[in-house]
C-alpha cells in the first residue's frame, strides 16, 4: 500500500496542467465565468470598434452561449484531419542504407505518434477560431514528451516575428500581479520557464520598464488568424435575430391555438331578454369552468349565438422568414447552409474546397511549428526533416485516397493513400512486418481480381459507375436503349 502511494504522489507531481485555470482553485469551484447577455447595440460596437480584449470575450461568450457560432467554429476547426506525412531530407552522401539513419527516423516516427498531433492541432485551431489567434507555452520539450500550456489571450499579443516567419508572443506581466495569494502566486509562477519567472521578479523589483516582454520562440507557441481577431465575429447579430424570430414563431404558435369561446345569450325579437344578466352569468361561470383545464381558451359571453374565435397565422411565411434568417448566418459566416442541411452535392463541394482553402494558412504554421520543432530536437548533420500535413477532410478524404491510390499504381508515394486513410507512417511498416513476416497473408489470402491485377486478356473498360455518379443524359441515354430492346 506505501509502495502505491508513492508511486500515486509521483504521478500526481508529474501533471502538468493544459492551461493556467488548471492552478487556479476559484477555477474549480466556478468552473467558469457566468454568460453575459449583450445588448445588440453594444455588440455592433464592439464589432465595429471594440478593443481586441472585449471582442475576445464577445467571442468567448457566445462560443458557449450561442449553438450556431458554436457549430460553425467547431466545423472550421475540425475540417482538416490533421493527417501529415514526414518527409527525411538526408545530408549530402548519406543513405537509408545506413543502418544508424533507420534508428533516427524511425524514433521520430515513434514520438510524433507518442505526441498526438492531430489532437493538438485541433485544440489549436479552435482557440485561433474563437479567439483570433492561439497562445501557447512549451512546458515540457525533450525526445520523451513534448507538453503545452494554453495562455490566457487577454495577457497576449503578438506584433513580431522571428528570422524563420514565425509570431513572437508579447506577455503581460501582469497576469502575476493579478494573483493575490502568494503561495498560488508561486504555484502558477513554478510551472512557468525560467526566463519568465525572472523577468517577472525583475519587473516587481522595478527593473523593468513595461510589465509586456517577448517569450522566445523556442518556448511560445503562437497561431495568429490573420490580423488577431475573432473571424466570424460578424455572424453573432444574425444569429441573435434568428433567436428573436425563432421567439416571434414561439408567440404566434401560442397566438394560433388560443382561442375565445363567445356565448351569445338569445333574447327575443321585441328586444326582450330570455336570460336575465343573472342567469347569463351563471351560463358564463358554468362555461369558465368546464374550461378551466385548457389554457388557451378564454370565454366570452354575450347575447346572441354562440362561435368559436380562432387567430390565424400563415404557416407558411412564418417558415419562409425562419429560414432566410438561418440562411444569412452561414451566409455571414462565408460557409454553405447545405453543409448542415445539404441539398445539392456540388455546392457543398465547392464550399468545402473554399473552406479548406481558408484555413489553409493556418494549416501552413502548424507545418512549419512542427517542422522546427522536430528538427530542434533531432535534427543532426546526417538528416533533418520536415512536416507536411496533408489536404484531407472528413469530407474529401475518399477522392484524395482514390486519386492517391491512382497515383501509386503508377509509381509515386505508397504512402498517402495509407496516411489519408488515419494510419501513422510507422503503423504502415507494423502492418505490413505483421501481415507478411507472422500471419503470412500473402500466401494465405488471394488477391482480388481489379483492373490492377487482372491479366491483359481480361476485358478492359473504365468500371462501371454507380447511379449517383451518372450524369442525367447518361441516365436517358440508358433509359432509352433499353425501351427499344423491349
Amino acid at each position: 500500500m506505501e509502495r502505491d502511494l508513492t508511486k500515486f504522489k509521483k504521478a500526481y507531481s508529474d501533471m502538468v496542467g493544459t492551461n493556467l485555470q488548471a492552478y487556479n482553485s476559484d477555477y474549480w469551484k466556478n468552473f467558469r465565468t457566468p454568460l453575459r447577455d449583450y445588448t445588440e447595440e453594444s455588440i455592433n460596437k464592439i464589432i465595429d470598434s471594440g478593443s481586441l480584449n472585449e471582442q475576445q470575450k464577445l467571442s468567448e461568450n457566445y462560443f458557449y452561449k450561442n449553438g450556431f457560432y458554436r457549430k460553425i467554429l467547431i466545423y472550421y476547426a475540425t475540417l482538416s484531419k490533421y493527417l501529415g506525412i514526414l518527409i527525411p531530407q538526408l545530408s549530402y552522401g548519406k543513405s537509408f542504407i545506413d543502418t544508424s539513419i533507420q534508428k533516427k527516423y524511425n524514433k521520430v516516427l515513434s514520438y510524433i505518434d507518442k505526441i498526438n498531433l492531430p489532437d493538438f492541432l485541433e485544440n489549436c485551431a479552435l482557440r485561433a477560431f474563437i479567439y483570433g489567434c492561439y497562445y501557447g507555452l512549451i512546458i515540457k520539450l525533450d525526445k520523451t514528451g513534448f507538453t503545452v500550456m494554453d495562455l490566457p489571450p487577454e495577457y497576449c499579443a503578438t506584433n513580431f516575428k522571428d528570422y524563420n516567419g514565425n509570431d513572437l508572443i508579447d506577455f503581460d506581466l501582469r497576469y502575476f500581479y493579478g494573483i493575490l495569494d502568494e503561495k498560488k502566486r508561486e504555484s502558477v509562477l513554478s510551472i512557468f520557464p525560467k526566463e519568465i519567472r525572472s523577468a517577472y521578479r525583475q519587473w516587481r523589483k522595478g527593473k523593468l520598464s513595461s510589465s509586456w516582454i517577448s517569450i522566445p520562440s523556442n518556448i511560445g507557441i503562437c497561431f495568429q488568424m490573420w490580423d488577431g481577431r475573432p473571424s466570424f465575429l460578424n455572424i453573432i447579430p444574425s444569429t441573435i435575430d434568428y433567436e428573436q424570430s425563432v421567439d416571434l414563431e414561439k408567440e404566434r404558435d401560442l397566438e394560433e391555438i388560443r382561442k375565445i369561446i363567445v356565448q351569445h345569450v338569445p333574447h327575443l325579437n321585441d328586444g326582450t331578454l330570455l336570460f336575465e344578466p343573472e342567469e347569463a352569468k351563471v351560463m358564463h361561470d358554468g362555461t369558465v369552468g368546464m374550461m378551466k383545464g385548457n389554457k388557451n381558451v378564454s370565454v366570452l359571453t354575450s347575447y346572441g349565438d354562440v362561435d368559436a374565435i380562432v387567430s390565424k397565422t400563415s404557416s407558411d411565411t412564418v417558415s419562409n422568414n425562419l429560414d432566410k434568417m438561418m440562411n444569412n448566418i452561414y451566409y455571414e459566416a462565408g460557409v454553405s447552409s447545405m453543409i448542415f442541411s445539404p441539398t445539392n452535392s456540388q455546392v457543398v463541394e465547392t464550399s468545402i474546397k473554399n473552406d479548406l482553402a481558408f484555413i489553409s494558412p493556418l494549416i501552413h504554421k502548424f507545418e512549419t511549428f512542427i517542422t522546427s520543432l522536430i528538427n530542434s530536437i533531432f535534427q543532426d548533420k546526417a538528416i533533418s526533416y520536415k512536416y507536411s500535413i496533408l489536404p484531407v477532410t472528413y469530407y474529401t478524404d475518399k477522392e484524395y485516397i482514390d486519386n492517391a491510390f491512382k497515383l501509386a499504381s503508377s509509381g509515386y508515394s505508397l504512402l498517402l493513400p495509407f496516411i489519408a486513410m488515419g494510419f501513422s507512417q510507422k503503423d504502415l511498416t507494423d502492418i505490413k512486418e505483421l501481415e507478411n513476416n507472422y500471419l503470412d497473408l500473402t500466401n494465405i489470402l488471394i488477391p482480388l481480381q481489379t483492373s490492377y491485377t487482372q491479366s491483359s486478356d481480361s476485358q478492359g473498360g473504365a468500371p462501371e459507375k454507380s447511379l449517383e455518379e451518372k450524369s442525367p443524359k447518361t441516365l436517358s441515354n440508358e433509359e432509352a436503349l433499353t425501351n427499344e430492346g423491349e
